[in-house]
C-alpha cells in the first residue's frame, strides 16, 4: 500500500443526534493515500471501534474493520478520478437522489424550516420515550399533511415496545410514515410479526449489507457497506452519509448515483447531514442543506484545493 497520511478534524453540532448518544463533538480523520482521499468516522456508541483504533489498523496495513475498508475503498475510487482528471459525481449527478430532512429535534419549526427549503421527507430520531411525543408529532402532522415521515429508533427499543408503539400510533401519522428504522435489534421473526401486526415497512440500517428475502426497504450506508448491484433486484434503497465529513458526504452521493445509473430503484436518501454541524469551509462547497444535492467543483470528489492546504501527518 502507498504512504498514508491523515488529519483529524471535530464536527460540532448544537443539538442531540440520536438516542444513543448525547455528544455535541465527533471526531474522525481524513486519510490521504497515494492520489486519493478517504474519510473515518466511527461511532463508538453504535459499536465502532474507537478513531484511534482505526488509524491503527491502517498504520499497521491490516484493515478488518468495516469502517477501514470502506475508507481505503473510497479513496481508491477518489484516487483513480483524479488520475484521470475527471469528477466522480458529474456523470451521476442526475442520478443522486433527492433527500429528506433529518431533524435531530421535531419540533414545529425544525419542520416548518424544511418544507420552506423544498423537502417532502423528513427523518425524525425516536427514542424510548417517543410515544410521550405522539400528541405533538400529530399536531405537526395536521399542519403539513403532504410530508412523509421516517422515524430512527437505533435499536433502543425492544420488540414489544415497538409493537405497543405501533399500537398507538394516531391514523393522521401511520398512513404518512414511509418506515420505521432500526426499532429494535433485528430478529426474522419479531420483525415479521411487527409488519404483519402494524401493517408498517421496517427499514434496517445496522446490518443492512446482509439482505433477507421479505426486506423492502434497505437502509444504506456506503463508508460502510459495498453492495453487488445483483442482489438488490426487488429491493428499495435508501443511501445516506455516515453523519460525516462533507467528502464522505460527498462519497455516499456519488455512490447513490452510480447505483442509480445502474438502474437500481432509489428512494430519497439521507444526503444532506452537512446542516447538522457548524459551518466550515468544507461544508460550505456544499451549500444550504435541501433536498437536492450540490456537488463541490473539483475532481474525484472535489474540494481538491481544501484538500491540499490540510496538514498532513504520515501514518505509515
Amino acid at each position: 500500500m502507498e504512504p498514508i497520511y491523515h488529519w483529524k478534524y471535530t464536527l460540532k453540532s448544537n443539538r442531540k443526534l440520536n438516542a444513543v448518544s448525547s455528544r455535541r463533538e465527533f471526531e474522525g480523520a481524513l486519510l490521504r493515500i497515494g492520489e486519493g482521499f478517504g474519510c473515518l468516522h466511527p461511532w463508538p456508541e453504535l459499536g465502532d471501534p474507537e478513531l484511534e483504533d482505526l488509524l491503527i489498523e491502517f498504520g499497521r496495513n491490516e484493515l478488518v474493520s468495516d469502517l477501514a475498508k470502506g475508507a481505503l475503498r473510497m479513496a481508491r475510487v477518489d484516487s483513480a478520478a483524479r488520475e484521470r482528471g475527471e469528477s466522480l459525481i458529474d456523470s451521476v449527478k442526475r442520478y443522486i437522489p433527492e433527500s429528506h430532512a433529518t431533524l435531530p429535534e421535531c419540533s414545529m419549526g425544525a419542520v416548518e424550516e424544511s418544507v420552506e427549503r423544498g423537502y417532502r421527507v423528513v427523518k425524525v430520531k425516536g427514542d424510548r420515550e417517543f410515544r410521550e411525543q405522539l400528541g405533538h408529532i400529530e399536531e405537526i402532522v395536521r399542519r403539513w399533511p403532504q410530508l412523509s415521515w421516517r422515524i430512527d429508533f437505533n435499536e433502543v427499543m425492544t420488540s414489544g415496545e415497538t409493537l405497543a408503539l405501533c399500537q398507538s400510533l394516531p391514523r393522521s401519522l401511520r398512513e404518512r410514515i414511509d418506515f420505521l428504522e432500526d426499532p429494535c435489534p433485528w430478529n426474522r421473526e419479531q420483525w415479521a410479526l411487527i409488519r404483519k401486526t402494524s401493517g408498517l415497512e421496517l427499514a434496517r440500517d445496522r446490518g443492512s449489507h446482509d439482505l433477507q428475502p421479505e426486506e423492502r426497504i434497505v437502509v444504506i450506508k456506503p463508508s460502510r457497506t459495498d453492495l453487488d448491484v445483483e442482489n438488490l433486484e426487488g429491493k428499495t434503497l435508501v443511501v445516506t452519509s455516515n453523519m460525516d465529513h462533507p467528502l464522505g458526504q460527498c462519497f455516499a452521493a456519488q455512490q447513490a448515483g452510480r447505483m442509480g445509473l445502474e438502474g437500481v430503484s432509489l428512494s430519497s436518501g439521507g444526503l444532506q447531514t452537512h446542516g447538522l454541524f457548524e459551518p466550515d469551509q468544507f461544508t460550505e462547497r456544499l451549500g444550504i442543506a435541501g433536498p437536492s444535492f450540490t456537488a463541490p467543483e473539483g475532481v474525484g470528489l472535489g474540494f481538491d484545493d481544501l484538500l491540499q492546504k490540510l496538514p498532513w501527518k504520515r501514518l505509515s
